[in-house]
């Protein structure tokens, strides 16, 4: 007999396949190749570029904290971060986390769990940073009302995860919270020391930052005349649509994501589907390339290590 959880996934899957049908049937594919045609190439390669920022700060924040539990080296992290990204952009679980660590800890010699639980406060980390976004954002955005109720969101993730990290055992806040909850964000409270947890912190904000980034240049890039406030809601948008990885990669997910959210703006679905294909590509195909390489010069090394012996 099938699990919840496992109910729970088809569903979700039959009810994306159709969705995905209607909206097949339903686009206006004619007038596509017009807009992908007008693309300004230099933009999308500072695009790409923006993006590999984001890349590589997100693997510096968990380098930082893999180093508050013992030494780890910046450009092994830096790795491991980039083959577990090549594998999540081809699978639709989270085996991309379980590279991650296995390829860590294997050339590290750090212990599995320690690695598997650094990712884990990564991840708070960047809920963190992300948090700080949403609280700022509608200050100095103006977001449509799909969005309204981000700053309280934003406020209320940032006050509890900090709460969290900070209360320490005196207080007991995670006595409060279910089991499942409480077991995810006892992580937070091993962060380490400030010298560590606040260049982390950093590096995630950086990391959304030079997302933020590559969105508004992507849809500069397309001719899309939208302002900050369309990039972010897109941002924010596809990120949330990615937490159910219906697809490898989230390829359909992201696209339709971006319809919905630039459709406030006054955006044509045509525009905002090309951007988001453009956007995608520009997420996974350099990280593909990238592992590919990587693993090739790996290999490359191991069979000369045999011959210089």
């Amino acid at each position: 007999m099938l699990k919840p959880k496992t109910w729970l996934r088809v569903g979700l899957l039959v009810a994306g396949a159709v969705a995905l049908a209607l909206f097949l049937s339903r686009f206006p594919w004619s007038t596509m190749p017009a807009v992908i045609g007008r693309a300004h190439p230099g933009l999308l390669a500072v695009a790409l570029a923006v993006n590999l920022v984001s890349f590589i700060a997100k693997g510096s924040a968990w380098y930082f904290l893999l180093r508050a539990g013992g030494p780890c080296r910046w450009l092994a992290a830096q790795e491991a971060n980039l083959l577990g990204a090549a594998t999540n952009s081809v699978s639709i679980s989270v085996a991309g986390e379980t590279a991650r660590v296995r390829d860590l800890a294997t050339r590290e010699a750090i212990p599995a769990g320690r690695v598997a639980a650094s990712v884990v406060r990564t991840r708070a980390v960047e809920a963190l940073a992300l948090a700080c976004f949403m609280l700022l954002a509608p200050a100095i955005l103006e977001l449509p009302p799909l969005l309204h109720g981000l700053q309280a969101t934003g406020g209320g993730l940032m006050l509890t995860l900090v709460a969290v990290a900070w209360s320490g055992r005196r207080v007991r806040l995670l006595e409060l919270l279910p089991v499942k909850v409480r077991s995810v964000l006892t992580q937070i409270t091993e962060t380490g020391s400030v010298r560590t947890f606040i260049p982390a912190l950093l590096f995630a904000i950086l990391n959304w930052v030079a997302l933020w980034a590559s969105y508004q240049l992507t849809l500069s890039a397309f001719g899309i005349q939208a302002p900050l406030a369309a990039s972010f809601t897109a941002l924010i948008m596809t990120n949330l649509g990615g937490l159910f990885r219906l697809s490898p990669g989230n390829v359909g997910v992201t696209q339709a994501a971006m319809i919905v959210s630039l459709l406030p703006f006054g955006v044509p679905a045509p525009q905002s589907l090309a951007a988001g294909v453009a956007l995608q590509a520009i997420q996974i195909l350099p990280v593909l390339a990238l592992a590919l390489l990587l693993m090739g010069w790996r290999q490359i090394a191991a069979r000369a290590r045999p011959r210089a012996a």
